[in-house]
């Protein structure tokens, strides 16, 4: 399944006209889509449908776009959808005030619905990007916590207890082990033969087999 038949457009637009044909062309490209005549069917749109993106109008009756915007990055912050901002107003003040109240995208009108299209693209790639990389975050952070909790204890802040005839050491569950399985299970290696230089002065020298010599 492509990226586009998985993605959720809202389209908050009070002119029906104009709404409606934006509707088919983004439907065209294979996403879902929403409409809203106004700001406050629009926020219930986005509480609901949780769509990707947001396509709204600047002016429009009671709650404007402007509004709209800041009220849902303000109350959803991460899991806000990427928001396009349509207006009339070309002013680079106008601009720069609706990226201020958190729009992630502004597009002038009239505008050609080609245009449109290729910021809707663009932020359902943001967006399904920036999922990836929180799902990435989160599974990171469980294997860190997974990682955690099977550590070996921390010889400097906890005893492990060994006995002093056998030295076999006592596990979390109080099952005696060996030394070896201890270390396996904890550290997941492996013990190997070896003497350390105290005990290669002292251990007896091995004599090489003899030879028989048979006549």
């Amino acid at each position: 399944m492509s990226a586009s038949s998985e993605a959720k457009v809202l389209i908050v637009e009070d002119d029906p006209y104009f709404r409606r044909v934006l509707q088919k062309r983004v439907e065209a490209e294979g996403f879902k889509v929403m409409e809203a005549g106004d700001g406050r069917e629009g926020m219930k749109a986005i509480v609901t449908w949780e769509p990707d993106v947001v396509i709204s109008d600047w002016m429009m009756p009671e709650v404007d776009g402007l509004e709209l915007c800041q009220s849902v990055k303000t109350g959803l912050k991460e899991a806000a959808p990427y928001f396009i901002l349509l207006t009339a107003k070309s002013e680079l003040s106008e601009r720069l005030l609706g990226l201020q109240t958190g729009a992630d995208d502004y597009v002038v009108k009239p505008c050609d619905h080609g245009e449109i299209l290729a910021r809707v693209r663009a932020g359902v790639r943001i967006v399904k990007l920036t999922q990836q990389l929180r799902a990435a975050v989160t599974e990171l952070q469980m294997a860190n916590a997974e990682f955690g909790s099977r550590r070996v204890r921390d010889p400097l802040h906890d005893l492990i207890p060994i006995c002093t005839h056998c030295r076999k050491v006592q596990d979390d569950d109080g099952t005696w082990l060996d030394l070896e399985p201890f270390v396996e299970l904890h550290l997941g290696a492996d013990l190997s033969d070896g003497i350390c230089p105290t005990c290669a002065k002292s251990a007896p020298r091995k004599l090489p087999p003899s030879k028989t010599v048979v006549r």
